[in-house]
């Protein structure tokens, strides 16, 4: 049994169950004994526990969010440490589910969906900027959805002050590899849009149903956000506005001066495509100036060969990243600039270890295939965890004559046999790939054709060698079989040959939903980059859905959960029962039942018997009035009555309380709600709706 549930941290928040695990902390459901609530308590592992800088990071997020007070930010109520030195922090709890869980759920998001949690991120983002906070790891991870709709933005643990800069965070990349900003990943300084970069790539995956840059590894994926444009939203989701399209990927753009400059000017964007759906905005990236000064240089970083690469990884968890090396500079990407089909990246989804069998399997030797997987295995052996930081020769400085040493002539070797993964090569030199191949009569593919700087040249041990390969670039592309591919694959390699592509879907009874059934042109036949490729996907056209079990529940709950089944409420009957009175009791398809989307559902509702005893829920004679006042120290005392009652306490901004609460728990004494407010500040108290409170209060100095 966890050794946490059933003890009583504080003399107060009693431990129910565990709720949630993240990277450093566990998320338990607690009752505080004290105001009769629950509450979230986020635990820190005891691995992390006697780790200074991990220490710093978990009472960092209850720092940051004490700063905030907002309806998308989750509140923190208390930080605190035991005597055996269990760090925790207690929150509100929060009802529902994560954004990825119901992304996982839905597959993908309606634009008018997506926008609607997006606005509310994009508004918490707004305050928490606004306060100076800088959260570092938005994901779908970390945005809990209300059962109301509303979107609440948690996990402050890497936050940081935008005015700090000494925090190990500038130092080291932090961050979840798909959702991390190319000046996260560099280790540069970073600001308020680096949170704006990782909500285009969330909404992207809202509307997209998946992330827009896959890897093997964590380094392949940080390549990625570095070099490769993806294709718009509406390049895979056919019907999603152009607005949708220009906000998403403006928000998205690599460098960090051409992205949206607030989360407040995202949201007015999104407010306009709102009242217009046929908005075009008209964003456009700018080609980046040869003699403007570079903000987001790359420093370079050496090899730690004796590293293995992360061949798996937690796709959920906040990752500590090195800085990570990309290719020379090349003309700034923007999403229009790069156009997908004409100039696809060469980027290969596949395994990086099987790329000779892959070929044959597909009939053909596909050319030009080598250069992604060369750059994604060289990327792969830079260090990635959460390593000690950089040494001075990393973040560059200068070197004596005797420190120099004498570049090596790589012309004419082959890359990924002689010299990727070479101990000594990595040692003494920082090696990146140029992205850009040249044919040569004289070269194998994957030969070394170019290199800078030349050889025989002095430079510091560390420094970054460019080498260019021999490779050819495709006109005409040999249809692959893809049958029983996933579409997701399909439209990967297509991408990437430059090849234009339609889905369309069918229902089947023997391939597997999301995968190809066939296509036009079939297999083996010679397409080019003016060809326009069919696909024909499996989907279940005729949608089913599970009816839940509605027993106990009130008729308006039961209507909400068979609309989240995509159901219908039917007629509604009453039935006397020794039930609680108002609650389901029966209903016409039993709950498990597999039915299609839009069935009825008819429900019974339990009413009163003629001899039952009076509700025990209404109030009895002599029973408590609720009432509220405050005591000398301006705290709020509510009287409640013996039933149980919603209790609603709100001062300024902050809500203090939105429980259930009863005077019966209470032994009769006053619902106590503590405040060390100053000044005055408007006070609302409410009782199951009714208003006791209503009033700016003066809590003095």
């Amino acid at each position: 049994m966890d050794k946490y549930i059933g003890r009583v941290l504080g003399g107060r928040y009693e431990v129910k169950e565990l709720i949630g695990s993240g990277g450093m902390a566990l998320v338990y459901r607690a009752h505080c004994n004290v105001l009769d609530r629950y509450v979230a308590i986020k635990i820190l592992k005891e691995e992390f526990a006697q780790d200074e800088d991990f220490r710093k990071r978990f009472y960092n997020e209850a720092h940051a969010v004490a700063k905030l007070s907002h309806n998308n930010i989750v509140s923190v109520f208390d930080v605190a440490r035991t005597e055996e030195g269990v760090e925790y922090i207690v929150m509100e709890l929060c009802e529902g589910v994560s954004l990825k869980e119901y992304m996982t759920k839905k597959g993908r998001l309606s634009w008018q969906e997506t926008l609607f949690f997006a606005q509310q991120v994009a508004k918490a983002l707004d305050h928490a900027h606004s306060r100076g906070i800088i959260h570092q790891d938005i994901k779908p991870h970390n945005v809990m959805l209300l059962r109301d709709g509303t979107a609440k933005v948690m996990d402050f643990g890497i936050a940081r002050f935008a005015n700090n800069q000494e925090t190990r965070v500038v130092q080291e990349a932090i961050g979840s590899v798909h959702y991390i900003s190319p000046e996260q990943a560099k280790g540069g300084t970073v600001d308020f849009r680096t949170d704006i970069y990782s909500l285009g790539i969330v909404m992207y995956e809202m509307l997209t149903g998946s992330q827009p840059f896959q890897g093997e590894t964590p380094v392949a994926v940080v390549m990625q956000h570095m070099m490769v444009t993806p294709p718009r939203p509406s390049e895979i989701v056919p019907g999603i506005p152009t607005a949708m399209d220009e906000i998403v990927m403006h928000a998205m753009t690599a460098n960090v001066s051409r992205r949206y400059s607030a989360a407040i000017d995202l949201y007015n964007d999104l407010e306009r495509l709102k009242a217009n759906p046929n908005l075009v905005l008209h964003y456009a990236a700018d080609v980046k100036d040869s003699n403007a000064v570079d903000l987001e240089e790359t420093r370079p970083i050496g090899y730690h060969p004796e590293e293995k690469p992360v061949s798996q990884y937690p796709e959920e968890e906040t990752q500590v990243l090195r800085p990570v090396t990309p290719p020379p500079v090349q003309p700034e990407r923007g999403y229009e600039q790069q156009n997908y089909r004409q100039n696809p990246p060469r980027r290969e989804y596949r395994d990086y270890d099987d790329y000779n069998d892959y070929d044959d399997r597909r009939g053909r030797k596909k050319k030009g295939s080598i250069l992604p997987k060369i750059i994604a295995g060289a990327a792969a052996i830079v260090l990635i965890g959460a390593a000690a930081a950089f040494g001075p020769k990393l973040l560059g400085g200068s070197s004596t004559e005797d420190e120099l040493i004498t570049v090596e002539n790589f012309i004419g070797m082959n890359y990924a046999e002689e010299i990727l993964g070479n101990a000594e090569y990595a040692e003494l030199y920082n090696i990146v790939i140029s992205d850009e191949l040249v044919e040569s009569d004289k070269y194998e593919d994957g030969e070394v054709v170019a290199q800078d700087p030349d050889a025989g040249t002095k430079i510091a041990k560390g420094d970054t060698v460019t080498l260019t390969l021999a490779g050819s670039t495709v006109e005409e592309y040999t249809m692959p079989d893809f049958t029983n591919d996933t579409y997701e694959d399909a439209i990967a390699e297509l991408i990437q040959a430059g090849i234009k592509y339609e889905k369309v879907e069918e229902e089947s009874a023997t391939v597997e939903v999301g995968r190809i059934i066939r296509t036009e042109p079939a297999a083996n036949i010679v397409v080019t980059p003016d060809d326009t490729v069919k696909l024909y996907v499996s989907a279940t056209l005729t949608k089913n859905t599970t009816v839940p079990n509605l027993e106990g529940s009130t008729q308006d709950a039961a209507k909400r959960l068979l609309e989240d089944k995509k159901l219908v409420l039917g007629e509604v009957k009453t039935e006397e029962s020794d039930k609680p009175e108002g609650t389901v009791i029966a209903q016409t398809v039993p709950s498990g039942t597999q039915v299609a989307e839009g069935t009825t559902v008819g429900i019974t509702i339990a009413k009163k018997a003629a001899e039952t005893p009076e509700n025990p829920n209404t109030e009895e004679p002599g029973d408590t009035t609720a009432s509220a006042t405050y005591d000398s120290n301006n705290n709020i005392l509510i009287t409640l009555p013996k039933r149980s009652v919603q209790v609603y306490v709100q001062v300024g901004e902050r809500i203090l309380f939105n429980q259930t609460a009863s005077g019966e728990h209470r032994n009769g004494e006053p619902l106590k709600i503590s405040t060390s407010f100053s000044s005055t500040q408007h006070v609302t108290v409410k009782v199951d709706g009714q208003t006791l409170i209503d009033e700016d209060h003066d809590f003095g100095a």
